[in-house]
């Protein structure tokens, strides 16, 4: 190439670079403006939210205090003041703040933490989503429904635990909705499992961290198989998960039927519980079992090695 074509050349790259530059940072300055306007809007929704709800919701010295139906709410205010200034500062968090849950109507020093799982797209200003976190939280039963909203759920069932409390009804109602019936009186959760067993949960136990598993047939006598499964399962308290697991055995502890128990228990989203059957994972449990299902006697080694592989 000659020495004016090499020339040319660099013209030609210099003039490209020039393009369009101006209108690019005009583009990019505008977007940004936007971004702040979005947020002027998300602040007005929510201060209407407050003043709509006064006697509800009111801004404390240090949260964004809430009284909902099934508890009572803090949000901390100088962490999402922080999370608006900086994003990017050190230790920052781009994720959603989480929350103090107390006792409905009073304070309390062991109160549980929540995380409120946003469903809003990139494109929803961050100011929008706290005011969306305020009103959820002011319509408490809805977001308990919500099956993405496990965090919350767990917070609530962890502070009151199964005795009569606010939770209670819609706790029975969950229940029911998985075949399942909460009974206060007998301090248990009853569901119907396979060849004529009948789970039962206990938690009336005060030595009992999580829940007691015994079985029964036709309302006959309990056969305790898991004295606590906070011992054994790591989704220990997850009322969801025992009931789904528990409720495919003892058929599907059998050689025949396992790759159909993880099959099922792999069609449920990771973040509402381990899909992996942990009950047929413990050899206590297969060996306690098989002393009152036939078909599971002398295979109870073996069955657990079956199920420990990785669920795909």
């Amino acid at each position: 190439m000659s020495a004016l074509g090499r020339i040319e050349g660099k013209q030609n790259s210099l003039t490209e670079w020039l393009d369009g530059r101006e209108e690019r940072l005009e583009g990019f300055l505008t977007e940004f403006r936007d971004c702040f306007e979005k947020n002027e809007i998300g602040l007005a929704f929510l201060a209407e939210i407050i003043s709509d709800n006064e006697d509800r919701v009111r801004i404390g010295h240090n949260n964004i205090i809430i009284l909902g139906n099934l508890a009572s709410y803090a949000i901390p205010v100088r962490l999402i003041l922080q999370m608006m200034t900086n994003p990017f500062r050190e230790n920052g968090s781009f994720g959603m703040p989480r929350i103090e849950v107390h006792p409905r109507g009073r304070w309390v020093q062991n109160n549980t933490m929540a995380c409120i799982q946003s469903q809003a797209g990139p494109e929803v200003p961050a100011s929008d989503v706290i005011a969306s976190m305020v009103l959820g939280l002011l319509s408490d039963e809805e977001l308990y429904r919500d099956e993405s909203q496990d965090s919350f759920r767990s917070s609530l069932l962890i502070l009151y635990g199964l005795t009569n409390s606010p939770i209670t009804d819609i706790l029975r109602d969950r229940i029911s909705s998985k075949d399942a019936i909460l009974d206060m009186n007998y301090g248990e959760i009853r569901f119907k499992g396979t060849h004529g067993f009948t789970w039962h949960l206990g938690f009336l136990d005060p030595e009992v961290s999580s829940f007691t598993v015994s079985s029964s047939i036709r309302d006959g006598p309990r056969r305790l198989h898991m004295e606590d499964t906070y011992r054994w399962i790591s989704d220990c308290k997850n009322i969801d998960k025992l009931i789904a697991e528990l409720s495919l055995y003892p058929r599907g502890l059998m050689r025949e039927h396992q790759h159909q128990t993880i099959e099922h228990l792999s069609r449920y989203h990771e973040n509402q519980f381990n899909p992996s059957p942990q009950f047929a994972e413990c050899n206590a449990f297969l060996n306690s079992v098989g002393q009152f299902f036939a078909p599971l006697e002398g295979t109870n080694e073996t069955a657990s090695e079956a199920f420990s592989g990785e669920v795909e």
